[in-house]
């Protein structure tokens, strides 16, 4: 019954939606314009802050990596033997 009754909700609200949408087109529409020019302010602003921290941590010099020293190198094979397989 409860899945039944969910179907039913939503079908109303969607009706409802529809119906508001039409006949408000103005008010829906101006709604639209508004929400997308606050949308590009806020991701203008993520950007610019993203840009400020790349350019902050640009300045900064990176660590400096000590390698380790150079493992020797193995002995020759005694006994005339070469490794290359013979």
């Amino acid at each position: 019954m409860g899945k039944v009754l969910s179907i039913l909700v939503g079908l109303i609200l969607i009706a409802l939606g529809i119906w508001g949408v039409v006949a408000w087109t103005a008010d829906v529409v101006l709604f639209i314009k508004a929400a997308v020019v606050i949308m590009l302010i806020i991701i203008g602003l993520g950007v610019l802050v993203f840009g400020i921290s790349e350019l902050r941590a640009g300045a900064e010099e990176p660590p400096v990596v000590e390698t380790p020293p150079a493992a020797e190198k193995p002995a020759a094979p005694e006994s005339g033997e070469s490794s290359e397989g013979g």
